[in-house]
């Protein structure tokens, strides 16, 4: 048996790399993982995977789960190679995708749940506005930071 230290050097560079970004933007990276789990179990399980769902949707629950769970998983996807790559290109679009996500999941777990699903339906809420605010954030920086450029400024500090 050989051992691989370049192998084992590079793994520990990942996890160190993964730990750092996680330590540095815990509540996104874990939205994110979320949109992905949940958005999984959607495209996997359709109308199984939330009972307020399948009673808000009835007969389109299938179909319309399975396709909202596939869009939130890539969403979320999206959202964190976009943000471990530094790529707000692919973050901003992941976001979103992920807003949109989980306010459909709001809407439906309240419409069907009724009071019973209040709880869900407002930390989905919670979340949808959190993506949104965070895409408005960083596209407001892009925004900034091209301004800055464009007149010559490059330093990012204000003059």
């Amino acid at each position: 048996m050989t051992i691989d230290p370049a192998g084992r050097e590079r793994k520990r560079k990942i996890f160190y790399l993964w730990r750092e970004h996680i330590r540095h933007n815990a509540f996104g990276t874990m939205a994110g993982i979320a949109a992905v789990i949940l958005g999984t179990l959607g495209t996997l399980l359709g109308d199984g995977v939330s009972q307020g769902m399948t009673i808000s949707l009835r007969d389109a629950a299938g179909p319309v789960a399975h396709l909202w769970g596939a869009t939130f998983a890539i969403g979320g996807a999206m959202k964190l190679i976009g943000l471990y790559l530094n790529r707000s290109t692919v973050e901003v679009p992941g976001l979103w995708v992920m807003a949109g996500g989980y306010a459909f999941y709001s809407i439906t777990v309240v419409a069907g749940l009724r009071m019973h699903g209040l709880a869900a339906g407002v930390i989905s809420a919670a979340l949808a506005v959190g993506c949104m605010l965070k895409a408005k954030v960083i596209m407001q920086r892009a925004r900034d930071a091209l301004r800055r450029y464009e007149n010559g400024s490059n330093s990012g500090v204000a003059e």
